[in-house]
């Protein structure tokens, strides 16, 4: 019989790997790292910018290994729950009481509605641009707005199987876009400028923007009904569609804090004059390289995020309200769960959208209580009633529990200070 040579076994057997990876667990990573890398990824440089490189990779490490960590929780006390009736608001309610529930609730609406009604109003923009554009069409924003939450909203309304094929889709142009505007961007680095850090107390409000860029943990109860209670594959599903987020981000501060230098007519603190415009911030980077596929690099990917992270945070929040509604899993029961996921936003986003502003500026409050506090608090109690270990464990034991907690106080702590710091 023939025999694969020794130096083919390897890469053989990653391939067979990646093959087996597709379907599910492919698409669920995808949604994973889908929700997590959205437009705010353009807003990352404009924060580090006057700190510099060193100091903002390390923080941006730092949080990573936190918000993972507590997505692992978040899978630990998923896991003790029935699949569909396993919400954020089921795991609050069975391990830590009424009171526990009520804040999930709070937290979990003001920050979903919120980043949906955000979704809504760009992308009803982006269209009504598109329109305007290539063929001179005035259409109403409220009608775009519609349009989009109608092709939109019924994808997450049928089924999850059908947000995993279209976000994959999505995801996979979203990435071309970004690979060909890195591939345009680093050539232009100038590697000198990437040592210039500048470390003060204002560095540490860098951290509730990095929390926020790993904001994934509210799609997790959806994927352990959509896997199943397969703790490996799961784990691999989280570890990776966390970690894709790092790996770009880096790439993308490496290339941006690269090319705009800290002070200067096109710089940040140019930038910051302009209110920490993220159109003045990609003016400067397309005047700088002189390249206008820059340009429609960056606007690709940016608009095509706004859907990728829309059909994420709408699947989460879809979820959350049929199991706390106790809404049945058939047409008409999805119809209701779906008129109450993006009806509250439409409204807000269409009367009243200077609303959501003060919540979107709390999102790392709200990220830091659902995803960092509240996990840890649930993981602590469960184990406490499963004292044995039979059931599936994060590793690091209370130390780890009371580091995320601590994190997460932490977080709060700076958000508070920075919304003072601005309404001054």
């Amino acid at each position: 019989m023939h025999r694969q040579p020794e130096p083919l076994k390897l890469p053989l057997k990653f391939i067979k790997l990646v093959i087996l990876m597709n379907g599910k667990n492919l698409g669920a990573t995808f949604l994973v790292a889908g929700t997590a890398i959205g437009a705010g990824m353009l807003a990352l440089p404009i924060t580090c910018g006057n700190t510099g490189l060193t100091p903002s990779l390390i923080l941006l490490c730092g949080i990573w290994c936190i918000m993972l960590y507590s997505a692992f929780l978040v899978l630990e006390v998923n896991l003790t729950l029935e699949p569909g009736h396993n919400s954020f608001s089921s795991m609050a309610y069975k391990t830590l009481g009424r009171p526990a529930q009520i804040i999930a609730w709070i937290c979990m609406l003001l920050l979903l509605y919120s980043l949906t009604a955000a979704y809504i109003s760009g992308n009803a923009s982006i269209l009504q641009l598109l329109f305007q554009t290539l063929w001179q069409i005035h259409i109403p924003y409220w009608i775009n707005a519609l349009a989009f939450l109608l092709i939109f909203g019924t994808i997450v309304t049928w089924s999850t199987r059908c947000v995993d094929i279209i976000n994959r889709i999505f995801f996979s142009i979203k990435g071309i876009a970004l690979i060909i505007t890195l591939g345009l961007l680093l050539p232009e680095t100038e590697w000198s400028q990437l040592s210039h850090n500048h470390i003060t107390t204002n560095s540490l409000f860098i951290a509730p923007i990095f929390i926020t860029a790993f904001a994934f943990h509210t799609v997790i109860p959806s994927l352990t009904t959509y896997i199943g209670k397969r703790v490996n594959t799961l784990r691999i599903i989280l570890f990776c569609g966390g970690s894709l987020p790092l790996v770009i981000y880096i790439i993308w501060l490496i290339s941006t804090l690269g090319i705009i230098p800290q002070t200067g007519p096109h710089s940040f603190s140019h930038i910051h004059l302009h209110n920490d415009s993220v159109s003045e911030f990609i003016s400067n980077l397309i005047t700088l390289t002189s390249n206008p596929w820059v340009h429609i690099g960056i606007h690709s990917f940016a608009n095509i995020a706004m859907v990728t992270s829309f059909l994420g945070v709408t699947l989460g929040l879809f979820d959350f309200l049929a199991d706390g509604f106790k809404r049945p899993n058939h047409l008409k029961g999805r119809i209701q769960t779906s008129l109450l996921t993006f009806i509250p936003p439409l409204i807000f986003a269409l009367l009243y959208p200077q609303g959501f502003i003060l919540a979107l500026e709390c999102a790392a409050i709200f990220v830091a209580i659902l995803e960092m506090i509240l996990p840890a608090c649930m993981a602590y109690k469960t184990r406490q009633h499963d004292r044995e270990g039979n059931n599936y464990r994060v590793f690091g034991g209370r130390t780890g529990l009371n580091i995320t907690i601590l994190a997460g106080l932490t977080i709060i702590v700076l958000q508070i200070l920075q919304l003072i710091k601005v309404g001054n």
